[in-house]
């Protein structure tokens, strides 16, 4: 079978001093039919001009400029603009190994699965290390049908944050056709996009294989403090998905009791995280007395 068109979008903001290490290791890929989509969400920085250049060298970069939004609106613009019969995502301050795009193409293929997901190395900028997130560091790989996935995803997602996030995975290009990400939310966007596709799809493989690297900017410079959209977005998207749910073939009861332990975390973590006197506490603390 000829290797089919791969669209790999990059949403891009004030990321100059990273962004040629990403473009670099997708110029790397040992799967050279690829077409990476550049979208710029109205940096201030050079990162334009570096994104002119890669598109200048190699007609499979495409540059787009947009007016600032959002992670979430730029990488509906390169759905909007892919042409690849499959979609990955990479986040312009990360990079990936040369053999990315091949493993989750090879498998997605091998196992005839609508989506391909593979798990990640994590780069702290504050010591220059890389963490490995998961216990289990031999490689394997696990088949999912779409009800086991649904079943099996309150305990993936508290394992392994691969699930979690939208980069590191090969979706099939027809389940993005309905699937968005919401441009209104701060955080959890990935979350709630990626629970749209799994509702989706029939089956799916999971690659324990660390090729996607996740670079973790310095803790001391992150605010410790967290909004009270920020908080209401996180518990919207979790109890969002309920309804979904019942007519499913799926053990509820999990997802309710992940849930309440999320809002528990948060709960126990109040002082620390600046929340004590909101009213996303107080509806935190009313949503876990009624679940």
């Amino acid at each position: 079978m000829e290797n089919e068109l791969i669209s790999i979008i990059v949403p891009i903001y004030n990321v100059e001093n990273y962004l040629r290490q990403c473009l670099d290791s997708i110029l790397n890929q040992t799967y050279q039919n690829f077409e990476c989509l550049l979208i710029n969400d109205g940096s201030p920085d050079n990162s334009a001009d570096i994104c002119r250049e890669y598109a200048v060298k190699d007609s499979r970069f495409k540059y787009f400029e947009k007016e600032n939004g959002g992670v979430s609106s730029s990488r509906n613009l390169g759905i909007e603009r892919s042409g690849g019969a499959y979609v990955t995502f990479i986040d312009s301050d990360d990079w990936v190994d040369s053999d990315y795009l091949e493993l989750l193409y090879m498998k997605i293929n091998e196992y005839n699965t609508d989506l391909a997901v593979l798990t990640y190395k994590q780069y702290s900028m504050n010591d220059g290390c890389f963490y490995l997130h998961v216990w289990d560091q031999d490689y394997y790989e696990k088949y999912y049908t779409g009800n086991e996935l649904l079943n099996s995803l309150p305990n993936l997602e508290n394992y392994d944050s691969t699930f979690n996030v939208s980069w590191g995975k090969l979706f099939k290009r027809n389940f993005l056709e309905t699937a968005t990400f919401n441009e209104q939310r701060i955080m959890g966007e990935d979350l709630e996009f990626n629970f749209k596709i799994y509702l989706q799809v029939k089956s799916c493989i999971y690659l324990n294989k660390a090729l996607y690297n996740f670079r973790q900017h310095h803790l001391s410079t992150r605010a410790k403090k967290i909004s009270e959209k920020y908080l209401m977005d996180d518990v919207e998207i979790r109890l969002g998905r309920l309804p979904f749910l019942i007519e499913k073939p799926v053990d509820i009861n999990l997802y309710i009791a992940k849930t309440k332990e999320f809002l528990k975390r948060y709960i126990e973590r109040k002082e620390e995280l600046g929340i004590e006197n909101t009213n996303a506490l107080q509806i935190y603390k009313e949503i876990f007395n009624n679940l």
